[in-house]
């Protein structure tokens, strides 16, 4: 009856408890954080590459009319005030100043190394898939600063227009009012 009696106060037995075995490290890779992070930073990556213009950063004459032909991703040529001379965000060199001499017919001959030099780049963009497809092989988009002198922006339209012959040169201009 002594045994009965220590069990009075409680009717549940309990169960005897297994040791817990330590945690195991998984050997899985969690791949979805990272794949979070990296469409993240693919998106502001492709945010910050439409907010970003193209060429040189230069203020542009402006302009009431104009054209809303969409961008077809040709060479950008950059002539700032200074007359250095960029395509795309590449500084190529500062244009010789052509002396006036009554020679209608003044080419572009101080600067010949400069502009085989711009040639070489803008065919080579020109070649590019992404230009060929948006139709911009064979033009050229043309900036100079709104202060600029023409003499350094003479003997670039001279080049492209006779000795490149291309056919279609757009001039880049501030809208009026921006």
């Amino acid at each position: 009856m002594s045994n009965v009696g220590s069990m009075h106060g409680s009717k549940a037995r309990r169960l005897p408890t297994k040791k817990k075995e330590p945690d195991h490290v998984k050997n899985d890779i969690n791949v979805t954080p990272l794949v979070d992070v990296m469409l993240v930073l693919l998106i502001i990556f492709m945010l910050m590459t439409l907010v970003m213009g193209r060429g040189q950063e230069l203020k542009l004459p402006n302009a009431k009319n104009y054209s809303e032909e969409k961008d077809k991703q040709q060479p950008v040529v950059s002539i700032d005030k200074d007359g250095y001379l960029y395509v795309e965000k590449t500084k190529l060199g500062q244009i010789a100043l052509l002396a006036h001499s009554g020679d209608k017919d003044a080419d572009a001959r101080p600067n010949a190394a400069l502009l085989l030099e711009m040639r070489n780049q803008i065919e080579t963009k020109w070649k590019s898939p992404v230009t060929i497809e948006a139709g911009g092989a064979g033009r050229v988009y043309l900036k100079a600063q709104n202060d600029t002198n023409y003499d350094f922006v003479y003997p670039v339209l001279y080049y492209l227009n006779r000795e490149m012959q291309v056919p279609t040169i757009d001039i880049a201009i501030q809208k009026e009012g921006k």
